[in-house]
């Protein structure tokens, strides 16, 4: 192993202890080699980067000529040369249109928060004088996204190594593995965002439900109670979700509980003033999601209108192979 692929692991692994950054599966890494580009596996996750084998290895050369012949939206099959029955991350396409040696795509909450709101790009622009960076409105992750990215970058001498992906997240590109750490810490300092305070779940009244429902459980992270909790926090979880990772593991929105505790659509119900249920069907990708939701609507100021994922965008990752695929390794 080159130790510039390890030094890769070891920041992929910080960065998925990181829950604030990553959540499940969400974000991913990458290195280019020697003509190869090696990029975190599909449903793979970060923080075990040191312990598993999560990357792959693939022909850039093929990649990129597969990318410039492809006129349509329909995700490419990147293949594997590294002998590995894994596949490579949706967002390949991404990493292999960087102009930048190393690129660290990350979910950060801060940065999520920020995009949701209508007009952010004068606030961004504060935050980020001095910074080559670009604002890249919300595209499907994978194919989509990536020719959008690499629009921007046509005929440009000096492209950003810094795009803020709206309802998605963060992306720096840099040539070595330590300058994309240093960008990356900067950046996420710059968009570091205050949460309101969290207010006590009712605990009892909880219990007494969870009770009346089979296989049901409280959340591990108390912030994720701020969905009911929080006034404007319960206002924004009943539209569809936020951001990409979250509809993947949560579902496109909660079962809103009133007095009737038959119906379970959801892998989790939201009780206003109350507090949070999860479902037999939730698992521990489904609580980093709703931890991440909740964080990021703590730091959205009141009254700002924010831009959820349409209907449209909903239904077209619902119905992503790939995305099927991911969430099957958490079953």
């Amino acid at each position: 192993m080159s130790n510039e692929i390890f030094k890769l692991k070891e920041l992929s692994a910080k960065l998925g202890n990181d829950l604030s950054l990553i959540q499940a599966s969400g974000g991913n890494t990458s290195i280019k080699l020697d003509g190869k580009l090696w990029v975190k596996a599909s449903g793979k996750k970060l923080k075990n980067a040191l312990n598993e084998d999560i990357f792959v290895s693939l022909d850039l050369k093929k990649i990129t000529k597969e990318l410039s012949i492809n006129n349509s939206k329909k995700e490419l099959n990147f293949k594997n040369i590294c002998g590995s029955s894994l596949r490579a991350s949706i967002e390949t396409s991404l990493h292999a249109i960087m102009p930048y040696k190393v690129v660290l795509h990350t979910h950060s909450v801060d940065t999520i928060a920020i995009t949701l709101i209508s007009n952010s790009h004068n606030y961004l622009n504060k935050l980020m004088k001095d910074i080559n960076w670009k604002f890249i409105p919300y595209f499907k992750p994978g194919i989509t996204l990536a020719k959008a990215i690499s629009k921007e970058f046509q005929d440009n001498p000096n492209p950003a190594n810094v795009l803020i992906l709206a309802n998605h997240g963060l992306v720096i590109g840099e040539e070595s593995i330590e300058k994309a750490e240093a960008l990356h810490k900067e950046i996420i300092s710059r968009l570091k965002q205050k949460p309101r305070r969290q207010i006590t779940p009712n605990i009892q009244k909880l219990n007494s439900i969870i009770n009346k429902i089979p296989n049901s459980r409280l959340p591990a992270f108390k912030v994720i109670h701020s969905l009911a909790t929080d006034r404007q926090s319960f206002k924004y979880v009943q539209n569809n979700s936020p951001f990409p990772d979250h509809l993947v593991f949560c579902g496109r929105k909660p079962l809103i509980i009133n007095n009737d505790f038959s119906l379970k659509e959801s892998t989790y119900g939201v009780i206003e003033g109350v507090g949070v249920v999860l479902f037999q069907d939730s698992n521990i990708a489904t609580e980093e999601m709703l931890k991440a939701q909740a964080e990021v609507f703590l730091r959205i100021p009141a009254n700002k209108n924010i831009n959820f994922l349409s209907d449209k965008d909903c239904d077209e990752i619902l119905n992503l192979e790939s995305e099927k695929y991911r969430k099957k390794l958490f079953v």
